[in-house]
């Protein structure tokens, strides 16, 4: 069979990003990277009864922005700042295990902010807080960023063996592939992929600018221009700000996570689901052509890799 060019220009280009955006130990091996998750580590606990975060995890699943499995199988959002105000004290004493627990399993500070209660995660550079919200939100955690620091959520409801382990492990996770796997050379490379073109972001909750109404048009349009573009069946999530599309299988809702993610599109995935933002309902929301001509590569290059096995 003969690759038609255009196909092949796509190909390349397409894995020039994703390669660019990962650690080398990930650039020979993408296809055998498995989606499935090879279990959750139990809690161990140090002499004062508090959780020994730093002595539970040997090893990592690969990261879910490369295709592996997210940590968690639901989102995790941002809280409602009014629910964290119900109970500041409980509010408070969970960022500061979320704090204990970063710092270590990374060594990295992290504040929290006092008004609304999110951990502030402090990264080396602007570049690794992008790369670390990118693959933060793909291992299914809310995440974003503002300079050199990562924002993360934290609640007065977070249970230390569920929500509050999930964003301690997401940090220590994404870290460590960034830390342990990234060479300098290779951290440059992702600052020009994250560069080339804006991230395209979930709304939140909080964004007052926007109208049901507006927020309603933007999923329909969402749903039709993205899903022509991938010939994927949309519905609207239960997450603001986001909507699914159904994949064939979970390999190929890792693939589209990975090559998404990689186009500076925000991606994540629940089983087979693949989870994108609702695009256009912002004034400041940057014309969809580009981002539509992502997706019509994307998917070119998906089914001639379905075509040739590697999918």
């Amino acid at each position: 069979m003969v690759m038609k060019s255009t196909i092949k220009q796509e190909v390349k280009d397409l894995n020039t990003r994703i390669r660019g955006l990962l650690p080398l130990a990930y650039h020979s091996c993408l296809e055998a990277i498995s989606p499935t998750s090879m279990g959750s580590a139990g809690l161990k606990f140090d002499k004062e009864g508090r959780v020994a975060w730093d002595e539970i995890w040997t090893t990592f699943c690969d990261l879910a922005m490369a295709g592996g499995p997210p940590h968690r199988g639901k989102f995790l959002g941002p809280i409602n700042p009014a629910d964290v105000s119900k109970d500041s004290e409980k509010s408070k004493a969970v960022a500061s295990e979320i704090q204990r627990g970063i710092a270590l399993t990374t060594g990295m500070k992290a504040s929290i902010d006092d008004q609304l209660n999110w951990v502030l995660l402090e990264c080396e550079s602007g570049t690794m807080a992008a790369w670390m919200h990118r693959a933060i939100v793909s291992e299914n955690v809310f995440a974003d960023h503002l300079g050199n620091v990562v924002r993360l959520p934290s609640g007065p409801d977070f249970r230390i063996e569920k929500e509050i382990k999930n964003v301690i492990v997401c940090v220590a996770k994404t870290w460590h592939y960034w830390d342990g796997h990234m060479s300098e050379s290779e951290k440059t490379k992702a600052e020009r992929v994250m560069n080339d073109a804006p991230l395209i972001m979930p709304l939140q909750v909080s964004n007052n600018e926007i109208t049901t109404e507006a927020y309603s048009k933007a999923i329909n349009e969402t749903l039709e221009n993205v899903g022509a573009a991938l010939k994927l069946k949309g519905k609207p999530s239960e997450e603001y700000g986001w909507v699914g599309f159904e994949c064939p299988d979970e390999k190929s809702a890792a693939w589209f996570v990975r090559a998404l993610i990689a186009c500076n599109i925000l991606a994540r995935r629940e089983i087979a689901t693949l989870l994108l933002p609702v695009f256009g309902a912002r004034s400041s929301d940057h014309p969809p052509t580009r981002m539509l001509d992502f997706l019509g590569a994307i998917r070119n290059v998906y089914e001639h890799q379905y075509e040739m096995g590697e999918v």
